[in-house]
């Protein structure tokens, strides 16, 4: 199975579920799904939940395919969607206020090893990279997870979280510069 990437590949695919296409949405989602699960468990932090949400997701909008009709992005679409339905569960587990629609899920932890697999080396790279991402500020975690783990560009960003396009660029170059830092103070500790 080929990896589609691209925006229009993603959009032909949903064109294709609107005209009741079952097979093009089964690949849609074998496309999607390894993505909005980690995305929604970094936020739930609970697999099983995060698998029903994610898995409730595909149902609602098979069921409204017709309404929402032609999407120019897919991905950030389903992003958004994901996104909203993560706060309202949260919401509705802890009662949050009204007016909190749009806090950043709060201490967002992105597990790098389920990210990042490889050599001995590697997960070295691995267990630094982990603990530097969790010690960013959750809406810059958040932003760099959608940036360089579900590769959304920046106005996708802007789609899927609600904050400005200068924001998302503010939040990726601060990540970048702390994260540069925590690479260069280890390159000095081990490096005798």
């Amino acid at each position: 199975m080929k990896m589609l990437t691209k925006t229009t590949e993603l959009s032909k695919l949903w064109d294709c579920v609107c005209l009741n296409d079952q097979n093009a949405y089964a690949e849609l989602h074998c496309h999607l799904y390894p993505g909005l699960f980690i995305y929604a468990k970094g936020i739930l932090k609970d697999d099983d939940a995060a698998d029903d949400l994610v898995q409730d997701l595909f149902v609602k909008l098979w069921t409204k395919k017709s309404s929402i009709g032609k999407i120019g992005n897919v991905k950030g679409y389903f992003y958004s969607s994901l996104r909203c339905m993560a706060i309202n569960y949260l919401k509705s587990r802890k009662n949050m206020a009204t007016n909190s629609l749009m806090v950043a899920p709060e201490d967002m932890q992105l597990s790098a090893e389920s990210l990042i697999t490889g050599k001995e080396e590697e997960m070295k790279l691995t267990k630094i990279m982990e603990a530097a991402l969790n010690r960013l500020p959750s809406r810059q975690r958040e932003i760099v997870y959608l940036r360089f783990y579900e590769d959304l560009e920046y106005t996708q960003i802007v789609e899927v979280t609600g904050v400005k396009y200068q924001s998302v660029i503010n939040h990726i170059y601060r990540a970048m510069q702390f994260l540069r830092e925590e690479f260069k103070s280890y390159g000095k500790r081990y490096a005798a």
